[in-house]
Protein backbone atom coordinates (compact mmCIF):
# COMPACT_ATOMS: atom_id res chain seq x y z
CA UNK A 1 0.00 0.00 0.00
CA UNK A 2 0.95 3.71 -0.80
CA UNK A 3 1.04 6.09 1.81
CA UNK A 4 -1.18 8.51 0.14
CA UNK A 5 -3.83 6.06 -0.02
CA UNK A 6 -7.12 7.39 1.25
CA UNK A 7 -7.30 6.21 5.08
CA UNK A 8 -9.32 3.66 5.97
CA UNK A 9 -12.25 3.04 8.36
CA UNK A 10 -10.56 2.14 11.50
CA UNK A 11 -7.51 4.99 10.38
CA UNK A 12 -10.30 7.50 10.73
CA UNK A 13 -12.16 6.58 13.67
CA UNK A 14 -8.73 7.06 15.42
CA UNK A 15 -8.24 10.37 13.97
CA UNK A 16 -12.20 11.53 15.18
CA UNK A 17 -11.35 9.64 18.35
CA UNK A 18 -8.08 11.79 18.98
CA UNK A 19 -9.88 15.30 17.36
CA UNK A 20 -12.64 14.96 20.26
CA UNK A 21 -9.74 13.72 23.08
CA UNK A 22 -8.24 17.00 22.23
CA UNK A 23 -11.48 18.91 21.62
CA UNK A 24 -12.83 18.45 25.16
CA UNK A 25 -9.87 19.74 26.77
CA UNK A 26 -8.80 22.78 25.23
CA UNK A 27 -5.96 25.49 26.60
CA UNK A 28 -4.63 28.84 25.70
CA UNK A 29 -2.13 30.44 23.94
CA UNK A 30 1.42 29.54 25.19
CA UNK A 31 0.35 27.26 27.98
CA UNK A 32 -0.75 24.14 26.19
CA UNK A 33 0.69 22.03 28.43
CA UNK A 34 -2.13 19.52 29.00
CA UNK A 35 -2.22 19.05 25.28
CA UNK A 36 1.67 18.57 24.62
CA UNK A 37 1.64 15.92 27.01
CA UNK A 38 -1.21 14.32 25.75
CA UNK A 39 0.42 14.73 22.22
CA UNK A 40 3.67 13.26 23.09
CA UNK A 41 1.79 10.11 24.51
CA UNK A 42 0.81 9.76 20.62
CA UNK A 43 3.89 10.17 18.97
CA UNK A 44 5.80 8.29 21.47
CA UNK A 45 3.31 5.51 20.92
CA UNK A 46 3.93 5.41 17.28
CA UNK A 47 7.94 4.87 17.84
CA UNK A 48 8.63 8.68 17.05
CA UNK A 49 10.74 11.08 19.14
CA UNK A 50 8.94 14.19 20.19
CA UNK A 51 11.14 17.12 21.66
CA UNK A 52 9.73 20.36 22.91
CA UNK A 53 10.36 23.29 20.65
CA UNK A 54 9.25 27.03 21.12
CA UNK A 55 8.17 26.37 24.99
CA UNK A 56 5.01 24.18 24.79
CA UNK A 57 5.23 22.68 21.11
CA UNK A 58 6.79 19.86 19.99
CA UNK A 59 8.81 18.74 16.97
CA UNK A 60 9.61 15.38 15.68
CA UNK A 61 11.32 13.61 12.33
CA UNK A 62 10.60 10.70 10.46
CA UNK A 63 11.80 9.01 7.25
CA UNK A 64 14.93 7.25 5.39
CA UNK A 65 16.92 11.06 4.77
CA UNK A 66 18.64 9.73 2.18
CA UNK A 67 17.68 12.06 0.12
CA UNK A 68 18.80 14.84 2.02
CA UNK A 69 15.11 16.56 1.10
CA UNK A 70 13.09 18.09 4.09
CA UNK A 71 9.54 18.86 4.39
CA UNK A 72 8.01 20.10 7.22
CA UNK A 73 4.21 19.94 7.78
CA UNK A 74 2.56 22.00 10.78
CA UNK A 75 -0.59 21.64 13.07
CA UNK A 76 -1.33 24.40 15.38
CA UNK A 77 -2.22 23.83 18.68
CA UNK A 78 -3.95 26.58 20.72
CA UNK A 79 -7.67 27.09 21.62
CA UNK A 80 -9.66 30.82 22.35
CA UNK A 81 -11.04 32.17 25.11
CA UNK A 82 -14.76 31.50 24.19
CA UNK A 83 -17.24 29.52 26.29
CA UNK A 84 -18.57 26.78 24.28
CA UNK A 85 -22.30 26.60 23.33
CA UNK A 86 -22.29 23.85 20.84
CA UNK A 87 -23.96 21.06 22.99
CA UNK A 88 -21.93 18.50 21.28
CA UNK A 89 -21.27 15.28 23.47
CA UNK A 90 -17.51 16.12 23.60
CA UNK A 91 -17.81 19.62 24.86
CA UNK A 92 -15.59 21.75 26.18
CA UNK A 93 -14.84 20.30 29.75
CA UNK A 94 -12.80 23.89 30.69
CA UNK A 95 -14.96 26.77 31.58
CA UNK A 96 -14.24 29.89 29.37
CA UNK A 97 -12.01 27.55 26.62
CA UNK A 98 -12.93 26.45 23.23
CA UNK A 99 -11.56 25.13 20.57
CA UNK A 100 -13.78 27.22 18.47
CA UNK A 101 -10.70 27.98 15.51
CA UNK A 102 -10.59 24.00 14.17
CA UNK A 103 -6.95 23.49 15.76
CA UNK A 104 -7.84 20.38 17.89
CA UNK A 105 -8.65 19.24 14.03
CA UNK A 106 -5.24 20.23 13.14
CA UNK A 107 -3.74 18.36 15.44
CA UNK A 108 -5.82 15.13 14.87
CA UNK A 109 -4.92 15.49 10.96
CA UNK A 110 -1.49 15.60 11.22
CA UNK A 111 -1.43 12.63 13.63
CA UNK A 112 -3.44 10.67 11.32
CA UNK A 113 -0.53 11.86 8.88
CA UNK A 114 1.96 10.61 11.61
CA UNK A 115 0.81 7.23 11.66
CA UNK A 116 0.54 6.69 8.15
CA UNK A 117 4.12 7.89 7.34
CA UNK A 118 5.73 6.06 10.14
CA UNK A 119 3.86 2.58 9.09
CA UNK A 120 5.67 3.64 5.88
CA UNK A 121 9.00 5.36 6.65
CA UNK A 122 10.98 3.00 4.27
CA UNK A 123 8.78 5.08 1.65
CA UNK A 124 10.26 8.16 2.40
CA UNK A 125 13.26 9.00 0.71
CA UNK A 126 14.01 12.38 2.70
CA UNK A 127 12.65 13.78 5.64
CA UNK A 128 9.43 14.88 7.01
CA UNK A 129 9.24 17.12 10.34
CA UNK A 130 6.37 17.03 12.01
CA UNK A 131 5.60 20.62 14.19
CA UNK A 132 3.15 20.73 16.82
CA UNK A 133 3.11 24.98 17.08
CA UNK A 134 1.68 26.75 20.11
CA UNK A 135 0.27 30.02 20.35
CA UNK A 136 -0.88 30.49 16.58
CA UNK A 137 -3.75 33.20 18.41
CA UNK A 138 -1.41 35.57 19.94
CA UNK A 139 1.13 35.19 17.31
CA UNK A 140 3.90 34.21 18.87
CA UNK A 141 4.45 30.25 18.33
CA UNK A 142 5.96 30.14 15.41
CA UNK A 143 8.37 32.65 16.14
CA UNK A 144 9.32 31.27 19.68
CA UNK A 145 9.69 27.54 17.49
CA UNK A 146 11.89 29.05 14.57
CA UNK A 147 14.07 30.83 17.54
CA UNK A 148 14.48 27.37 18.95
CA UNK A 149 15.82 26.19 15.65
CA UNK A 150 12.90 24.11 13.92
CA UNK A 151 13.79 25.51 10.25
CA UNK A 152 17.85 25.11 11.04
CA UNK A 153 17.90 21.43 12.70
CA UNK A 154 19.42 23.21 15.74
CA UNK A 155 16.15 21.50 17.58
CA UNK A 156 17.27 18.42 17.64
CA UNK A 157 21.08 19.07 17.01
CA UNK A 158 21.00 17.99 13.36
CA UNK A 159 21.23 20.61 10.80
CA UNK A 160 20.65 18.40 7.80
CA UNK A 161 17.29 18.41 8.89
CA UNK A 162 17.30 22.57 8.12
CA UNK A 163 14.18 22.79 6.24
CA UNK A 164 13.22 23.32 2.40
CA UNK A 165 9.45 23.72 2.26
CA UNK A 166 6.59 24.11 4.27
CA UNK A 167 3.04 23.12 4.64
CA UNK A 168 0.08 23.78 6.96
CA UNK A 169 -3.49 23.41 6.43
CA UNK A 170 -6.69 25.37 8.36
CA UNK A 171 -10.25 23.96 8.19
CA UNK A 172 -12.46 26.70 7.19
CA UNK A 173 -16.31 26.35 7.64
CA UNK A 174 -17.28 28.86 5.33
CA UNK A 175 -15.86 26.51 2.66
CA UNK A 176 -18.26 23.18 2.02
CA UNK A 177 -16.75 20.04 2.76
CA UNK A 178 -15.11 18.72 -0.04
CA UNK A 179 -13.72 21.94 -1.18
CA UNK A 180 -9.72 22.75 -0.95
CA UNK A 181 -8.37 26.14 -1.86
CA UNK A 182 -4.82 26.99 -2.42
CA UNK A 183 -3.58 29.87 -3.75
CA UNK A 184 -0.55 31.47 -4.89
CA UNK A 185 0.48 34.75 -3.52
CA UNK A 186 -0.52 36.98 -0.19
CA UNK A 187 -3.66 35.00 1.28
CA UNK A 188 -3.80 36.10 4.69
CA UNK A 189 -3.23 40.09 6.02
CA UNK A 190 -0.85 41.07 8.55
CA UNK A 191 -2.15 41.93 11.48
CA UNK A 192 -1.70 45.27 13.58
CA UNK A 193 -3.16 46.60 16.54
CA UNK A 194 -3.08 50.45 17.75
CA UNK A 195 -4.39 52.09 20.86
CA UNK A 196 -5.11 55.55 20.57
CA UNK A 197 -4.92 57.54 24.25
CA UNK A 198 -6.86 61.14 22.89
CA UNK A 199 -6.32 63.88 25.86
CA UNK A 200 -8.52 66.74 26.58
CA UNK A 201 -10.00 68.61 29.64
CA UNK A 202 -12.69 67.57 31.44
CA UNK A 203 -14.89 69.55 33.42
CA UNK A 204 -19.03 70.02 33.92
CA UNK A 205 -21.18 68.61 31.14
CA UNK A 206 -22.94 72.03 31.24
CA UNK A 207 -20.30 74.02 30.53
CA UNK A 208 -18.40 72.36 27.87
CA UNK A 209 -16.92 75.68 26.43
CA UNK A 210 -14.85 75.57 29.87
CA UNK A 211 -13.10 71.87 28.37
CA UNK A 212 -11.69 70.11 25.98
CA UNK A 213 -13.67 67.37 25.10
CA UNK A 214 -11.92 63.95 24.51
CA UNK A 215 -14.69 61.99 23.85
CA UNK A 216 -16.01 64.69 20.83
CA UNK A 217 -12.47 64.06 19.93
CA UNK A 218 -12.39 60.60 19.89
CA UNK A 219 -15.23 60.41 17.65
CA UNK A 220 -13.33 62.43 15.23
CA UNK A 221 -10.13 60.07 15.36
CA UNK A 222 -12.39 57.20 14.85
CA UNK A 223 -13.95 58.94 11.69
CA UNK A 224 -10.81 60.16 10.64
CA UNK A 225 -9.35 56.77 10.54
CA UNK A 226 -11.70 55.79 7.97
CA UNK A 227 -9.96 57.72 5.66
CA UNK A 228 -6.80 56.16 5.17
CA UNK A 229 -8.46 53.23 3.47
CA UNK A 230 -10.96 55.39 1.85
CA UNK A 231 -8.47 58.44 0.46
CA UNK A 232 -5.08 57.82 1.31
CA UNK A 233 -4.33 54.29 0.08
CA UNK A 234 -5.02 52.92 -3.82
CA UNK A 235 -8.14 50.90 -4.10
CA UNK A 236 -6.85 48.69 -5.44
CA UNK A 237 -4.29 48.05 -2.57
CA UNK A 238 -6.48 46.22 0.20
CA UNK A 239 -6.35 47.62 3.97
CA UNK A 240 -8.63 47.50 6.68
CA UNK A 241 -8.77 49.63 9.70
CA UNK A 242 -11.39 49.03 12.30
CA UNK A 243 -11.41 50.75 15.72
CA UNK A 244 -13.11 47.85 17.88
CA UNK A 245 -13.23 49.28 21.21
CA UNK A 246 -14.34 53.29 22.58
CA UNK A 247 -13.83 53.84 26.12
CA UNK A 248 -14.40 57.58 27.26
CA UNK A 249 -15.97 59.26 30.33
CA UNK A 250 -17.61 58.34 33.92
CA UNK A 251 -20.61 59.92 34.01
CA UNK A 252 -23.76 61.57 32.41
CA UNK A 253 -23.09 64.95 32.96
CA UNK A 254 -19.15 65.23 33.15
CA UNK A 255 -17.23 66.25 29.85
CA UNK A 256 -14.28 62.64 29.73
CA UNK A 257 -10.66 64.03 29.82
CA UNK A 258 -9.62 60.87 27.96
CA UNK A 259 -10.66 58.62 25.47
CA UNK A 260 -9.37 55.40 24.01
CA UNK A 261 -9.76 53.64 21.37
CA UNK A 262 -8.16 50.40 20.27
CA UNK A 263 -8.37 49.19 16.80
CA UNK A 264 -7.05 46.76 13.57
CA UNK A 265 -5.11 47.18 11.14
CA UNK A 266 -4.73 44.48 8.00
CA UNK A 267 -2.74 44.59 5.12
CA UNK A 268 -1.02 42.37 2.21
CA UNK A 269 1.10 45.02 0.56
CA UNK A 270 5.03 45.07 2.36
CA UNK A 271 4.94 49.07 1.25
CA UNK A 272 1.43 49.56 3.46
CA UNK A 273 2.68 47.72 6.19
CA UNK A 274 5.89 49.71 6.66
CA UNK A 275 3.60 53.15 5.61
CA UNK A 276 0.39 52.48 7.62
CA UNK A 277 2.39 53.27 11.61
CA UNK A 278 3.14 56.43 10.64
CA UNK A 279 0.47 57.83 8.88
CA UNK A 280 -1.77 56.27 11.33
CA UNK A 281 -0.31 58.00 14.43
CA UNK A 282 0.16 61.13 12.70
CA UNK A 283 -3.54 61.02 11.44
CA UNK A 284 -5.20 61.03 14.57
CA UNK A 285 -2.77 63.76 16.60
CA UNK A 286 -3.28 66.30 13.98
CA UNK A 287 -7.14 65.01 14.10
CA UNK A 288 -7.21 65.57 18.26
CA UNK A 289 -5.21 68.74 17.51
CA UNK A 290 -8.26 70.89 15.86
CA UNK A 291 -10.41 69.52 19.15
CA UNK A 292 -7.46 71.59 21.26
CA UNK A 293 -6.69 68.16 22.15
CA UNK A 294 -3.67 65.24 22.10
CA UNK A 295 -3.35 61.91 20.79
CA UNK A 296 -0.88 59.24 21.46
CA UNK A 297 -0.61 56.12 19.63
CA UNK A 298 0.54 52.49 20.84
CA UNK A 299 0.87 50.66 17.49
CA UNK A 300 1.98 46.60 18.00
CA UNK A 301 2.33 44.16 15.54
CA UNK A 302 1.41 40.43 15.61
CA UNK A 303 1.74 38.48 12.44
CA UNK A 304 3.45 39.45 8.97
CA UNK A 305 1.12 39.03 5.58
CA UNK A 306 1.38 35.27 4.68
CA UNK A 307 2.43 34.62 1.05
CA UNK A 308 2.30 31.57 -0.33
CA UNK A 309 4.99 29.79 -2.48
CA UNK A 310 3.53 29.31 -6.21
CA UNK A 311 5.55 26.18 -6.60
CA UNK A 312 4.17 24.53 -3.12
CA UNK A 313 0.62 25.62 -4.16
CA UNK A 314 0.41 23.98 -7.29
CA UNK A 315 1.84 20.94 -5.57
CA UNK A 316 -1.01 20.53 -3.05
CA UNK A 317 -3.79 21.91 -5.89
CA UNK A 318 -2.43 18.40 -7.33
CA UNK A 319 -2.48 16.60 -4.29
CA UNK A 320 -6.44 17.40 -3.45
CA UNK A 321 -7.45 17.23 -7.06
CA UNK A 322 -6.51 13.46 -6.44
CA UNK A 323 -8.05 12.96 -3.15
CA UNK A 324 -11.00 10.85 -2.49
CA UNK A 325 -13.89 13.41 -1.06
CA UNK A 326 -12.77 16.42 -3.03
CA UNK A 327 -15.08 18.00 -5.37
CA UNK A 328 -13.68 21.30 -6.01
CA UNK A 329 -10.33 23.09 -5.90
CA UNK A 330 -10.56 26.94 -4.91
CA UNK A 331 -7.98 28.82 -6.35
CA UNK A 332 -8.87 32.16 -5.42
CA UNK A 333 -9.88 33.07 -1.98
CA UNK A 334 -7.95 35.17 0.36
CA UNK A 335 -9.05 36.86 3.34
CA UNK A 336 -7.80 39.94 5.78
CA UNK A 337 -7.66 37.34 8.68
CA UNK A 338 -4.15 36.84 9.94
CA UNK A 339 -2.13 34.09 10.78
CA UNK A 340 1.56 33.31 12.22
CA UNK A 341 2.24 30.20 9.91
CA UNK A 342 3.66 33.68 7.64
CA UNK A 343 6.49 33.56 9.62
CA UNK A 344 7.56 30.18 8.11
CA UNK A 345 6.13 30.92 5.17
CA UNK A 346 8.89 34.16 5.14
CA UNK A 347 11.70 31.75 5.68
CA UNK A 348 10.92 28.80 3.27
CA UNK A 349 8.19 28.09 -0.16
CA UNK A 350 5.55 26.96 2.10
CA UNK A 351 1.69 26.62 0.93
CA UNK A 352 -0.68 27.15 3.74
CA UNK A 353 -4.05 25.82 2.18
CA UNK A 354 -7.60 25.20 3.64
CA UNK A 355 -9.93 22.85 3.66
CA UNK A 356 -13.96 23.02 3.65
CA UNK A 357 -15.34 21.25 7.08
CA UNK A 358 -18.78 23.48 6.70
CA UNK A 359 -22.00 20.53 6.86
CA UNK A 360 -23.43 20.90 2.85
CA UNK A 361 -27.09 22.08 2.60
CA UNK A 362 -26.63 23.63 6.27
CA UNK A 363 -25.61 27.03 7.77
CA UNK A 364 -22.70 26.64 9.72
CA UNK A 365 -21.17 29.45 12.38
CA UNK A 366 -18.13 31.31 12.09
CA UNK A 367 -14.83 31.01 13.25
CA UNK A 368 -14.43 31.84 16.78
CA UNK A 369 -17.86 31.17 17.70
CA UNK A 370 -19.23 29.39 20.52
CA UNK A 371 -21.44 27.44 18.14
CA UNK A 372 -18.05 26.72 15.83
CA UNK A 373 -18.29 22.97 14.90
CA UNK A 374 -16.53 21.01 12.17
CA UNK A 375 -17.97 18.25 9.89
CA UNK A 376 -15.74 15.47 10.66
CA UNK A 377 -15.98 14.28 7.36
CA UNK A 378 -13.47 17.06 6.43
CA UNK A 379 -10.86 15.69 8.74
CA UNK A 380 -9.45 12.14 6.67
CA UNK A 381 -10.05 14.37 3.16
CA UNK A 382 -7.37 16.85 4.81
CA UNK A 383 -4.84 14.04 6.13
CA UNK A 384 -4.87 12.92 2.31
CA UNK A 385 -4.14 15.92 0.71
CA UNK A 386 -1.28 16.64 3.04
CA UNK A 387 -0.12 12.86 2.64
CA UNK A 388 -0.38 13.11 -1.74
CA UNK A 389 1.65 16.69 -1.32
CA UNK A 390 4.12 14.69 0.89
CA UNK A 391 4.42 12.12 -2.03
CA UNK A 392 4.61 15.21 -4.68
CA UNK A 393 7.48 16.48 -2.67
CA UNK A 394 9.34 13.33 -2.58
CA UNK A 395 8.65 12.10 -6.33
Amino acid sequence: MEYWQPLDTTETATLIDWRRALHCQPELSLVEHDTQRALHGWLSGMGLDPVPVGGTGLACALGRGETGQVLMLRADMDALPVQEHTGLAFASQRPGKMHACGHDAHMACLLAVAKRLIDHQDQIPGTVVLAFQPGEEDGQGAVKMIRDGLLDGQWCGRPELAVQAALGLHVWSKLPTGTVSAVAGPIMAAVDDFHITVKGCGGHGALPHQTRDAVVAGAAVVQALQTLASRRIDPLDPVVVTVGSIQGGTTFNVVAETCELRGTVRTFSPDLYERLPAMLTELAARTAQAYECTAETVYRRYAIALHNDADQVERVARAAAGARGVVHVDRQMRMMGGEDFAFFAEKVPSCFFFVGCGPLGAASEPHHSPRFVVDEAALPIASEVMLRAVADFFA
